[in-house]
Order: structure tokens, then sequence, then C-alpha cells
């Protein structure tokens, strides 16, 4: 039996509070964070990688691209308990993983503050965040990657208290799993090794012949998880791969080093000056300016215990450096691990004030000590009122009306040939599996050498040929005139103004203009013509600041009309309803946002979620939206053409 090293008086946590009582505050924060995400939670389908995610559920074969086996268990087991739609339980998954995230920071930040309403605080605080609550409530991995770091943190504070194998057990094993779900896990190594360090008698037991032994086998059971994703490629490969050969693809795949180490300290270092703003606004986005104070003023009461200052600088700054200098679209979630400990250090800094009312007088303590605990609880809470109503989506069907209009029309008796985003690709590929599978789906891209024997085979079938512009242009760019096409009058690919029609006098407008993508046709006349629909010609949107937003009554000159190559944020009242524009999103930097670029808030229900490009809601005078649409961005309506083989040509 493993002999505990006793360590009297360590010198990186205080006492730990009461285990009844840091267990109930869990599970509070743990059911209140996830009541938040369920109420806003994403019915179905969304685009990107969630899209992705989402076609796998239900499956139990996992290709070595996929990876993240963890994640995928996770996932399959809540689907094999909830069924209906995969696309839901996946977006149930990271919600019930984010409700647990937020109550295992709990118990971290209680053991290194002594503190329950300090860890609870923290959890309240994460659970409060902008990004973390807009992932939360999609498929992504990230709600159960904070999770598993919360955890390792608090298996090495627990260790750290009684070094023993068993616990060691517990904290390297922990770590191990969680290299199933995200290898962003790796960041935590350089905090681990210093509280192994630093703990009294640590280093002895991990480094001795049952420690290396615990370690390795924790290693290799961690790896395990992926033996799932190894055995696709003997199963499909035909012929079967030799050891060497499989191991090198799935090594390849699993870490996708086909794009990935160009993006590891991928930003070029004129860019990395600029990001520092993005951190800057993306750091007040998440915890608020009071959130950012509290972190300094916790870091600072760390004077006396440096090692445990060590640890925590440790872990932020690994964390922040690898997101910091990753080269993505998506930055904001890569800051998640990071922001992460500057929560537990602005946990630190709130227990530090609720110790003030000690060096007061008794007779004015337990005021005090009220009305600091009101004040710092309003801190979260005020989070969770100002972000519900941004990131809901508990209505939001957009990816589904944008596949049904792209498909309308098109069943068993067509064949559509739909080269398009790869953001909305994945969302096709998943749209043509679980809701629509009577649809025949291909791209050019993958039918090039074939597609003149696709085409005429399908004709004489009796079924239509439709394509999406991008499949028509490299049809042409193949082939010259071989085809011929005429529009499809199935789908409504209008110009902006055409498609709002005639509009009741009362109307209410909120038109935006978000950095437009480089790669997307732009149209600066069908912009210019609903400018003038909505404002008679008052104001007009062209491409210029990244950030432009017109907001007014039909007919007449803007309320708002805000042109800034900086995110804002605007509240304004236009004819009786209170809108709040919110900017969410550093432009250009990002080119993804699972949770939109910015949205648009009238009398506290989301009415819009602002995307790159051309944006715009039709309220009535009760705040109600009435529609929504989309213009020269991803999500703006494609046109399709029928595809026909031309005449063959006769000779002189």
């Amino acid at each position: 039996m493993a002999r505990a090293i006793r360590v009297p008086d360590p010198s990186l946590l205080p006492a730990a509070p009461a285990r009844g009582q840091r267990l109930a505050a869990c599970a509070v924060v743990t059911a209140l964070t996830f009541a938040c995400y369920h109420g806003t939670l994403l019915p179905g389908l969304d685009f990107g990688d969630t899209a992705a995610f989402q076609a796998a559920v239900g499956d139990w074969r996992l290709t070595p691209r996929q990876a993240y086996p963890l994640y995928y268990a996770f996932a399959n087991t809540v689907f094999a308990v909830a069924g209906g739609d995969p696309a839901h339980s996946l977006n149930l998954t990271s919600a019930l993983a984010g409700g647990a995230a937020c109550g295992a920071l709990v118990w971290v930040a209680s053991a290194l503050t002594g503190s329950v309403l300090a860890g609870a605080w923290a959890g309240l605080l994460l659970g409060a965040s902008y990004t973390f609550w807009s992932q939360a409530i999609i498929g992504e991995v990230y709600t159960l990657h904070l999770l598993l770091t919360a955890l390792v943190l608090a298996a090495g504070m627990w260790w750290h208290r009684r070094p023993s194998l068993p616990r060691l057990a517990l904290l390297l094993g922990l770590y191990a799993l969680g290299f199933g779900n995200h290898l962003m896990m790796v960041l935590l190594a350089p905090a681990l090794t210093a509280l192994i360090v630093l703990t009294p008698g640590g280093l002895s037991q991990a480094t001795s012949g049952r420690g290396v032994s615990l370690a390795v086998a924790c290693a290799a059971l961690g790896a395990s998880q992926y033996l799932w994703n190894a055995a696709y490629l003997w199963q499909v490969a035909d012929p079967t791969p030799s050891l060497a050969d499989g191991v090198r693809t799935f090594w390849f795949d699993v870490t996708k080093s086909d794009w990935r180490s160009t993006m590891v300290l991928g930003v070029h270092e004129t860019a990395l000056k600029r990001r520092a703003g993005l951190y800057a606004f993306d750091l007040q986005q998440q915890i608020g300016l009071p959130g950012v104070a509290l972190a300094l003023v916790g870091l600072a009461s760390l004077w006396r215990r440096w090692q445990m200052l060590a640890v925590l600088l440790l872990a932020y700054g690994t964390a922040f450096v690898f997101a910091y200098t990753y080269n993505v679209g998506d930055v904001h979630v890569f800051f998640l691990p990071s922001h992460q400990i500057v929560i537990l250090a602005a946990a630190l800094g709130a227990s530090a004030v609720w110790r003030l009312p000690a060096s007061l007088p008794a007779s004015a303590r337990g005021a005090a000590s009220v009305v600091l605990t009101v004040a710092l609880f309003a801190v979260p809470a005020g989070r969770v009122w100002d972000t519900w109503p941004a990131v809901d989506r508990h209505d939001d069907t957009r990816p589904i009306s944008w596949l049904d209009d792209l498909t309308r029309g098109v069943g068993a008796n067509a064949l559509l040939l739909a080269d398009i985003n790869w953001q909305l690709e994945n969302g096709l590929d998943y749209y043509a599996r679980h809701v629509r599978p009577d649809l025949n789906v291909a791209r050019v891209t993958d039918r090039v050498l074939t597609l003149p024997f696709l085409v005429r085979d399908n004709l004489a079938a009796g079924r239509d040929v439709v394509m999406t512009p991008q499949s028509r242009r490299i049809a042409e760019a193949s082939y010259g005139g071989l085809f011929t096409f005429g529009p499809d009058p199935r789908v409504d690919a209008r110009p902006l103004a055409a498609r709002l029609g005639a509009l009741p006098a009362d109307t209410i407008y909120v038109l935006a203009l978000l950095a437009p993508y480089g790669d997307l046709p732009f149209d600066a006349q069908e912009l210019a013509e609903a400018s003038q629909q909505l404002t008679s010609g008052a104001a007009m949107l062209a491409v210029g600041p990244s950030y432009q937003v017109l907001a007014g009554r039909l007919g007449e000159a803007p309320v708002l009309d805000r042109r800034e190559n900086q995110p804002f944020r605007a509240a304004l009242r236009v004819a009786g309803v209170h809108l709040d524009v919110r900017m969410e999103s550093w432009l250009p930097a990002d080119t993804m946002r699972r949770a939109g670029f910015g949205h648009v808030v009238a009398n506290r229900r989301h009415a819009l979620t602002l995307e790159r490009g051309v944006s715009l809601v039709l309220l009535g005078p009760d705040g109600e939206t009435r529609s929504v649409a989309y213009a020269s961005g991803l999500l703006a309506p494609l046109p399709r053409v029928l595809t026909r083989l031309a005449p063959a040509r006769r000779g002189p």
C-alpha cells in the first residue's frame, strides 16, 4: 500500500473549505449555467465544423481525420439516451459539458482561494462569458476541453495537499484522458510540471519507479482512445496498409499536419502587433473590466505564495502564447483555456475583496460583507443578463432554411451539383444524410474527369441537372461550350431590394455591412438599391469601414448611421422599440464566428445575427421580427442553373 507524504503546511493552497459546501456550490452553479445553455440552445443544424461534428453523431465508425474520440463517445452516448435529431443531441452534449465545466471550476477556485463564495463566483463568471456560452449551445469541443482542464487542476490540487500514488494516478489519468478530446491539453504540461516540482516530495514520488510506471500506463491508456480512429484505416483500406504506413497516415490525419503545421506560430510578426487589440477586446468581452481588475488584484494577492503564482502564470502564459500566435480565423475559441486561468485569478481577487471587512469594527462587518457579496455577484449576474439575448439561438433555423432554399424543387428526380463554401458544404452533407436523404448531391470538383458522362446519363434518365454558380464556373473552365445553362426559376435569388417587396409604412429596419469576404462576390449595386429603398436615399452603404450600420423607420433618414473600423455597441430607440446593436468580432481577422459577427437585439429579444457582408432585419412597431435577409455573404441566396449538353455541331 502506497504511503502518503504528509505536507503539514502546503505553501501553494489555503485550508480547504468544507467538502459538503463545495459540492453544493458545484451543483448549484452547474444547474444554473446548464439552464442558461439549455434555454438558448441551437435547436439543430449549424454550418462549419459544427456541421461536420453533427454529421458523425450516431455513427460508431470514426476516421483518423475526425479525431476527438472522447468527444464523440460522449456525444454518441447522449444521442443514444436522448434520441431525436443528431444535431440537437450534439448541441445538448456541449451544454452538458459546459454546465459541468462551470461546476468543476467552482471546486478548483474554492481550493485555490479557500472560499466557497469565490469558487461559486468564478464558476458563474465563466458560465456568463460570451465565447464560452456561444460554444456551449452548439456542437463544439471546447466546453468539454475546459471541463477536463478544470478536473485536471482539481486533481492536481488534491494531490498537492497529500501526495500519494493513488492521487497521482487520478491526476495523470485525467490528464491523459483529456487528450482524447483535444490535443490542446498539452498546454497544461508546463504548469503541471511546476506543480509537481514545487510540491514537497512531489518530484521524488513522480520520478520513482512506481511513479514513472504509473505515468507510462496512464499515457498508454490515454492514447488507446485513438485505437477507435486507427481501426478505421484497416477496416476500409484496400489493400490493407502495413503497420508503418498505417501509423504514418493515422498521425498525419489525427494531427491534421497538412494545415496545422502552417498555423502553429504562424502569425506574421506584423500581424502579431495588431493582435494586441484583438486580445484586449476579447478579454473584455468575456469578463468585463471588473473581471480584469479583480484578476490583477488576485495575482497581486499571491505575492507571498510565489509558487502558486508561478503555476498560474505558466498555465496562462502557455495557453495565451499558443492562441496569440495561432494563425486561424477563429482564434477567439483558442483563447478560452487562458480565460479560464484569468477567471481563477479573478476569483483570488474576489476572495481578497471579501476579506476586507475583517479590518472593520465588528459592528460594521456584517453590513459590509453583505454589500460586497451583492456587488461581487452582480458582476456575473449582470453579464448573464447582458449576454443572454445576444447568444440566444433557441429559434435559429437559418442553416436549415438556407439549405431548404438551395435544394427547393430538387429531389430524387434531379441531380444537384453543388460546389459551395466549405462551411456551407458541411451543412449540406448533414442535410443530405439526415434531413433529405432523397437528394442526389455531388460536387463538380470530384467529378471533373467524368462530368460529361454524369450529366448525359442523368439527363437520359429523365433527371434535371442543376448547378450552383461555382459548379458552373468549374464546368465551363474545364469543358468550354460543352454545356448550356439556363436559370432555374424554382429558387429566389433576386437582388435584396426585390426580395423585400412592398413593406408596411411602420417597418423598422436595421441594415448592416460588415467587411465582406474577399473570396465571395460583392454586389455594390444590390446594396445601394436596398439602402435607397429603406432610407429613401437619405443614407447609403458602400464598402469602406469594417463595421457599418443604418437603423431607422422605413423611408426616413436613419436614427443610427455608424461607420467604424473598431467594434462598437450602440443603444437607441426607434419608434418606441429599444435596439441594441452589438459588434462582437474583430474584423478583418475573424473569418469564422459560430455565434455570428454581431447581433441586433430588439426589446431584449434576439432579432438578427450579423454576418460578414450585408445583413438586414425588418421589425414591426412592437419589435417583433418580420423578416431577415442576407446578401453578398455566406448566407446570401444562391442561384441555380439548369444544365444541358450543348447540341453537337455539324461539320461544314
